[in-house]
């Protein structure tokens, strides 16, 4: 692999991203960038092995949030981008190829993720709740 595939897939996730049309990224949407680029992946680079594929992935986000000046990739973007790079992307990679392959078994680290994911929709829920609430 070289530097312009990770420069082209950081491209691709920039791409998705703006297709979002959101100024935040929630876990959701997190997921669903991170499904479309094992997608892209799985057509744009047959020739490369899953552990190569999962790296380029892993390396296309570090370069998105690195080198990418795009101005709606704002510095909060930018910054939720990177915690999930550091703390769930690897877990979500492995699980959707697990899903792929009909063999998803939850480990620790999914279990893990997975309670991060319920806890942020339930606040999610709970802010949307009161917002209603208050309204005249």
């Amino acid at each position: 692999m070289e530097q312009s595939d990770f420069v082209k897939v950081s491209d691709h996730i920039e791409n998705v991203i703006l297709s979002l049309a959101s100024t935040e990224l929630n876990a959701a949407k997190l997921f669903t960038l991170t499904i479309q680029t094992i997608e892209y992946l799985e057509d744009e680079y047959q020739q490369l092995n899953g552990e190569q594929k999962k790296m380029l992935l892993i390396e296309g986000f570090k370069d998105l949030c690195d080198v990418t000046k795009h101005e709606s990739l704002t510095p909060e973007i930018k910054n939720n981008l990177k915690d999930f790079v550091h703390n769930d992307l690897e877990t979500v990679i492995e699980s959707v190829i697990q899903l792929s392959n009909g063999q998803f078994q939850i480990n620790q680290r999914q279990q893990a993720f997975l309670i991060k994911i319920v806890v942020k929709v339930c606040k999610c829920f709970v802010k949307n709740h009161n917002q209603k609430m208050n309204r005249p």
